[in-house]
């Protein structure tokens, strides 16, 4: 059978026979792509996790004071019980790359079932998986819990989009969704969003628009909300303890916060996966396609006269995707916190792009260029900025905690900046504390990652003191080993 036979087949095949074949083909893709995820290594909250899970009797306490019991439960699990050693944290990031693909294929299915072209519809749901959040969820294995939730809620948006199409308002299909927001909403707040993705993809498609479906929509956001509330401020009073900083409403500043949003993390966006490696150009492109769609939306709807407010939904939409976050008092940016946000940025200029290009030859040829950049940036993004530093990071401090003898009962490790690629010139570009980060700079890390690699090395002498501490303090070094782990990075990240 030759290959044309082959592409017509999959043409004609049915829906959810095209969508099993793209997510088999979508998986061996991103694991090419990705590969290195399978490497040895462990990342920020992992460090931690790994350790305290078994040992910490008040584990889940930093979870229920964050609102995410339910988090703490799941990492109590793949920390305290499954993983027992730092190489077993590949498996969980594999879950979560799988997770990953099967949200990609959902999207996949919705936009063939809502009459999307094929081709299109391949191109837009595997341009999802390079996102940088992605690059973050199949990295890290702290977050593997969020690709699995943007699944559940993008299926809850699903069935939430059937009451707003029929009008028959069936109390399943909104008791469903609010069950699956609340879980997700004690688990890792911002990923409920994403139930707003299918939504919003179908009010473009259809260029179906009512105030009405406005109104549910946000009902249901604020009704999820609230209950939510409820609930956090109930598990706070039984477990007798306060809540963290993070938790604490904002509503002062969210005006203020509204304002940064769309010049920062708007800004950040756009850019795709070209943040890191050519931010400037993927900016002017990004842009382009964001702004050009809105005009293109515009344009498409200015004799009717709910044009300017459907656009304003459609601009608004974006703040209301990260809508958790903005409402907390933390102000910090972060890439595995906006994916439902991403998606639908990536979704507007993705409609840009197919829309000029059905008339320009020239602009097709650009935009198979920037699809075919964005899938090689995304995985230099993943190996290079993330895998290849946590590796190399490991790899020297393992060698050197190994090396301490089991006689010595006081150590002191000296921790980098949380600049330290950059002040030494080893990385020019780094973004959060996701791309292009050591992991040890953090306070509570080394610590907790030499107890780990001395206990799976059979070290059975124990450490009785482990003080971390910063170059700029004074210390005592009597009776103590000292660890720099600034000159052993330093080392190991100038070998090439």
């Amino acid at each position: 059978m030759n290959s044309n036979n082959i592409l017509t087949k999959f043409k004609y095949a049915s829906i959810i026979n095209q969508s099993w074949i793209f997510a088999f083909f979508s998986l061996i893709l991103t694991l090419m792509l990705y590969n290195s995820i399978f490497s040895n290594y462990i990342f920020l909250d992992a460090t931690e996790y790994i350790w305290t899970a078994k040992k910490a009797t008040n584990f889940q306490d930093e979870f229920i004071q964050g609102g995410r019991p339910l988090l703490g439960i799941y990492c109590k699990f793949i920390y305290g019980s499954f993983s027992n050693t730092i190489s077993d944290l590949k498996w969980i990031r594999l879950f979560s790359l799988i997770c990953g693909v099967l949200f990609s294929t959902q999207v996949f299915y919705f936009l063939r079932k809502h009459k999307m072209y094929l081709y299109e519809s391949i191109l837009f749901a595997f341009l999802i998986l390079t996102l940088p959040s992605f690059s973050v969820y199949f990295s890290w294995s702290a977050t593997s819990e969020i690709p699995f939730l943007l699944n559940i809620n993008f299926f809850a948006g699903v069935l939430l989009l059937k009451n707003i199409k029929t009008g028959k308002n069936r109390l399943l299909y909104y008791v469903i969704p609010i069950i699956i927001t609340l879980v997700s909403l004690n688990m890792y707040q911002s990923t409920i969003t994403s139930f707003l993705i299918p939504i919003v993809m179908y009010f473009i498609i259809t260029n179906s628009f009512t105030y009405k479906k406005i109104v549910i929509i946000l009902s249901f956001m604020i009704i999820s909300l609230a209950l939510y509330y409820l609930v956090f401020k109930y598990s706070l009073h039984v477990n007798e303890i306060k809540p963290s900083d993070r938790t604490q409403l904002n509503l002062l500043e969210l005006p203020k916060k509204l304002v940064i949003f769309y010049l920062r993390e708007i800004r950040v966006l756009v850019q795709g996966s070209g943040l890191l490696i050519t931010p400037i150009l993927f900016f002017i492109l990004g842009a382009t396609g964001f702004l050009g769609f809105l005009y293109k939306l515009y344009r498409r709807n200015r004799n009717n006269r709910k044009s300017y407010f459907f656009i304003f939904c459609i601009i608004s939409v974006l703040p209301l995707s990260y809508l958790p976050n903005l409402l907390s008092a933390q102000n910090y940016f972060c890439g595995r916190a906006i994916a439902p946000t991403a998606v639908l940025i990536l979704f507007y200029q993705f409609l840009f792009f197919r829309d000029i290009s059905i008339y320009k030859k020239s602009i097709r040829r650009l935009s198979l260029i920037i699809t075919i950049s964005l899938i090689i940036f995304s995985s230099i993004n993943l190996s290079y900025y993330i895998t290849r530093i946590q590796i190399k990071e490991y790899n020297a401090l393992k060698t050197a905690f190994l090396k301490v003898q089991n006689k010595t009962e006081n150590i002191i490790l000296v921790q980098p900046d949380h600049d330290f690629l950059q002040k030494h010139n080893f990385y020019k570009n780094k973004f959060a504390d996701e791309f292009g980060n050591i992991t040890s700079s953090r306070s509570w890390a080394p610590s907790n990652l030499f107890k780990q690699v001395w206990k799976e090395y059979n070290k059975d002498f124990e450490i009785k003191y482990i003080s971390v501490v910063n170059r700029n303090e004074d210390y005592e070094r009597k009776n103590a080993v000292v660890i720099d782990m600034v000159d052993v990075l330093k080392k190991e990240f100038s070998k090439n």
